[in-house]
């Protein structure tokens, strides 16, 4: 779908100068196609539809800044977990809201997004609306129908995660002809969920297992499904969860891509692990996602590492014999604690003494003019953990100032399908053999060995949540899983750690030093607060508790 790409107002225009006759020329602005001509054809209606894709945001976009409708953005979800945290920008959320828990109403931390999702929202009803009475082929029609339902969906579950219940609008509001009926309480929670369920069942059966040509990347049955699957894994419906994903799974149509460290490299997009993600199309926006998230550097590219991994995330990556150094990994050396980690790790991770962009990668102190030394307090250059982000970016695109550069934006993939089946069919039956099957995949690919036999429900579950963590880091996961499971005044209680490196090679000293501490409040902070001016505009809505 990279060349259906372009700003809406572009696309309009052309097919209005290529498909007008004579005759509509005479009466029809040249800049703009009239309502009536627009749902003549499926051609003009799908360039509607295609401005709805617009909304989905491929990447750090400059004109939306650190506003959400995903994690994709230079304050990512990653940042509010304890998996990373922000380097060296100023006016980052994470750091100056999330931390101190200073976020409420009137200073919410993503201000932008009930009001964002709800504008997607109405483009989407306001398609469905046309579409009852559009002169289209039914045939055409159908999947048309069903990619604006998948993306209402969409936009509809980046609230519900983030707020619980919100209020369900179907129809186009119009203040002049509804007046105060326009305003809507909120549904509750399992009435939203019952809704994307729904919508995803209508999607899924319209649309096709696959898409060719500029068509790539549009939504897929695989996608409605696993949208489904999630939001049921989200809610804790374990049975349907795993039923749902467990379909994905046996249709056949998705495999993990064999390579781990090129599966999100750009001439691999696309590949038989994804389910669903943005198209980047250079140029048309202005992306500089590797700017944004790459290593800082002197001479070359001008990365901000905005998501710096944790040590309590690098402590999680195992050995090659299936342990971390807590369990006693026997390839565990204190004095080189990065040597014999599995292929995960090194994809993943930028550590130092490592090579990137054909450049050994630094964070130990005392490097003369080296802008990514672990500096935890974050002022001006340096490295606020002793780590950089090596996943989703490729070094042959570190970017000179001016470049833009990036990759497809990636929301669902194969491998998460198979981290929803296992920890919903443990949750529901216990580990039986498919639960083992489906991480154990995972873990081979990485790498690493088959997780042992005999693990109980409880271990089970365990082992689940960290595979979890180090498969999907960087991803936008950790964030709802925290909530999820309930754990996160349990994580944050704890303290966010980097590495601190002295000495000299061969000499080194690595010393474990706490960069972070987050103030969570669980009487509150399982849900986001809805923005006050949502709930000034609206005399229904009730704010979430304790905000």
């Amino acid at each position: 779908m990279k060349q259906k790409t372009y700003r809406y107002i572009i696309l309009m225009t052309a097919a209005c100068l290529a498909a007008c006759s004579e005759r509509e020329l005479e009466i029809t602005p040249t800049d703009r196609l009239s309502d009536a001509v627009i749902w003549e054809s499926a051609e003009t209606a799908t360039l509607v539809l295609n401005d709805i894709y617009d909304a989905l945001n491929a990447g750090p976009i400059v004109s939306t800044w650190l506003y959400l409708p995903s994690q994709i953005s230079n304050d990512p979800l990653e940042n509010f977990t304890d998996n990373t945290l922000s380097g060296p920008v100023a006016g980052i959320p994470s750091r100056e809201k999330f931390e101190n828990n200073s976020y409420g109403p009137s200073n919410a931390l993503f201000d932008r997004t009930w009001e964002r999702m709800y504008a997607n929202i109405r483009k989407c009803n306001l398609f469905l609306e046309k579409m009852e009475t559009a002169k289209i082929d039914e045939a055409q029609k159908k999947p048309l129908i069903a990619q604006a339902r998948f993306l209402r969906a969409h936009f509809y579950k980046t609230l519900i995660d983030l707020y619980g219940g919100v209020p369900l609008i179907t129809d186009v509001l119009d203040n002049n002809t509804q007046g105060d009926s326009i305003y809507r309480a909120r549904n509750t929670y399992e009435e939203c969920i019952a809704f994307l369920e729904t919508e995803a069942d209508l999607a899924a059966a319209e649309l096709p297992d696959t898409w060719g040509g500029p068509d790539i990347g549009r939504a897929t049955k695989g996608a409605a499904l696993t949208m489904k699957g999630e939001s049921q894994l989200y809610a804790g419906y374990w049975e349907k969860a795993a039923a749902t994903n467990r379909a994905i799974i046996e249709s056949g149509v998705y495999s993990l891509f064999p390579d781990i460290n090129t599966l999100f490299a750009p001439e691999n997009e696309n590949n038989s692990e994804i389910i669903f993600d943005v198209q980047y199309a250079p140029v048309i926006r202005s992306i500089r996602t590797h700017q944004y998230w790459g290593a800082i550097w002197v001479q070359k590219g001008s990365g901000w590492g905005a998501m710096a991994p944790t040590q309590n995330l690098v402590d999680d990556y195992e050995f090659l014999d299936g342990k971390t150094a807590s369990e006693g990994s026997a390839h565990y050396d204190p004095a080189q604690p990065y040597k014999n980690r599995s292929k995960r790790f090194y994809a993943n991770i930028l550590y130092d003494g490592c090579t990137w962009h054909d450049r050994t990668y630094y964070t130990r102190l005392g490097i003369p003019n080296n802008f990514n030394e672990f500096t935890p307090s974050v002022t001006g250059n340096g490295n606020p953990s002793g780590y950089g982000m090596r996943k989703l970016l490729d070094a042959t695109l570190m970017p000179l100032p001016d470049n833009l550069n990036g990759s497809n934006a990636v929301i669902y993939r194969y491998a998460e399908v198979l981290l929803n089946y296992a920890e919903a069919q443990n949750e529901a039956v216990g580990p039986d053999a498919s639960v083992y099957a489906a991480i154990d995949a995972i873990r081979e690919r990485a790498g690493l060995p088959k997780l042992p036999v005999g693990l109980s429900q409880a271990e089970m579950r365990s082992r689940i949540r960290r595979e979890r963590r180090v498969e999907l880091a960087f991803e936008g996961k950790r964030f709802f899983d925290l909530l999820r499971w309930r754990i996160a005044e349990s994580v944050f209680s704890k303290p966010i750690n980097g590495m601190k490196i002295t000495g000299t090679t061969g000499n080194l000293n690595y010393e474990v030093t706490r960069i972070r501490q987050v103030v969570f409040d669980p009487s509150k902070n399982y849900l986001m607060p809805i923005p006050q001016t949502a709930i000034d505009r609206n005399p229904k809505l009730i704010q979430n508790p304790n905000y």
